[in-house]
């Protein structure tokens, strides 16, 4: 089933011809030399990024080009490797073993650059701020603007509504419910973005998907302790477990708005809950402990080592009724130990009575654990939730 599943993925993006981009760096350091914070003899510039072979894990390493405090690095990517989006990317100071891993970053927000074919020269100083993102938007987008919560600090919320929706008033909708809803739409909060407005109007004008509604819901500044189901870290330092107090807001207060305001299929069989990273194991969650609410999860490169595997220790214990549909993926590139694990909790779900018209599991071989790689692999989702053949 795994590798049916790859196989579909792969089909999804095969029709498109594309061409490699060679990405020349050429960076100036010299102000960080002035300023101390970088030291030619024992430090390192790299470059790291969301496209293999950048990682945000380790980094790619500059060389000195010619006069002191000028760097160069030079990769060769295909241009979709950043899903059609910019490839986001930024350069750090690596100070070797023992550093922190958020120390040495250029500040702010990620930098871009389009890969675009052939030859691409960037030529910067560390650390400028990063230019905006363009905002690309597809559909009818209604901006609720901030919902406030008796169980969760107040958060934007934006809805996409599709092709007919307006032509059609006798018509209800299946819902999709996404977390970290600033980079569903748009690219303006992290340099990329999962392109599900263009996925899904694409998807629906065609005949491919049914209609649908997508809430997209922004996490913020709390967002570990929202996402996360239990608490992790010393007894003095304790983060995270709060998961049940945002599935309250999302179930009792936010859903009940939207079933008012928009045109609905409010029961479980037609609403969807989905996420990455953390948001992953806050979908999984929330599929298997509030079934009433939601039938469905999109559980995308889910965070399975939070508090040493304790979704895996939940999913022995728990079992739904009726079974949630489950959408579980990883990508390659997120590292040996990320593919592990998202393969222990496909294993946990199969024996736990998940049959294969319920559970499909992905491995993207060139995903990696951002925003552009998980646009690539929406319109395969989407297909599992809303494809005319289901």
């Amino acid at each position: 089933m795994r590798h049916l599943a790859t196989a579909l993925l792969a089909a999804t993006f095969s029709a498109t011809a594309w061409a490699d981009t060679t990405l020349v760096f050429d960076l100036d350091l010299r102000a960080e030399i002035a300023a101390g914070r970088f030291d030619p003899a024992r430090d390192r510039i790299g470059l790291r990024g969301g496209a293999a072979p950048l990682s945000w894990d380790r980094p790619l390493l500059a060389s000195p080009a010619g006069s002191a405090g000028r760097y160069t690095l030079r990769l060769t990517l295909p241009d979709d490797a950043a899903g059609g989006q910019p490839l986001a990317y930024k350069f750090r100071i690596e100070r070797g073993a023992g550093q922190d891993m958020s120390d040495g970053w250029e500040p702010g927000r990620n930098h871009a650059v389009l890969l675009s074919g052939g030859e691409v020269r960037v030529t910067r100083a560390f650390g400028p701020p990063a230019s905006d993102a363009p905002i690309v938007r597809t559909g009818r987008i209604e901006q609720l603007g901030t919902v406030s919560s008796k169980h969760v600090r107040p958060r934007e919320v934006q809805v996409w509504l599709p092709p007919g929706y307006e032509a059609q008033p006798q018509a209800r909708y299946p819902v999709l419910y996404l977390h970290d809803g600033q980079n569903v739409f748009d690219a303006q909060a992290a340099g990329a973005e999962w392109q599900v407005d263009e996925a899904a109007q694409q998807g629906v004008l065609a005949g491919r998907l049914r209609a649908f509604i997508v809430v997209a819901v922004a996490s913020t500044g709390t967002r570990t302790l929202d996402y996360t189901p239990s608490p992790m870290g010393p007894p003095t330092d304790r983060q995270g477990g709060g998961v049940a107090a945002y599935g309250r807001f999302l179930a009792e207060e936010l859903k009940p708005l939207i079933d008012a305001r928009f045109r609905t299929r409010p029961g479980p069989a037609d609403t969807t809950i989905g996420g990455s990273s953390f948001g992953g194991i806050a979908s999984l969650w929330l599929a298997l402990h509030r079934p009433e609410t939601f039938g469905s999860a999109l559980v995308v490169s889910p965070s399975v080592w939070w508090d040493d595997g304790w979704v895996l220790r939940d999913v022995a214990a728990t079992s739904p009724q009726p079974r949630p549909r489950l959408w579980v993926d990883m990508g390659a590139q997120e590292g040996e130990q990320a593919v592990q694990l998202a393969r222990a909790l496909e294993q946990a779900l199969r024996r736990r009575g998940w049959p294969a018209d319920q559970l499909r599991f992905v491995e993207a071989p060139r995903g990696s654990h951002d925003e552009a790689s998980w646009a690539r692999r929406v319109p395969a989702m989407l297909d599992f939730l809303y494809g005319s053949a289901q």
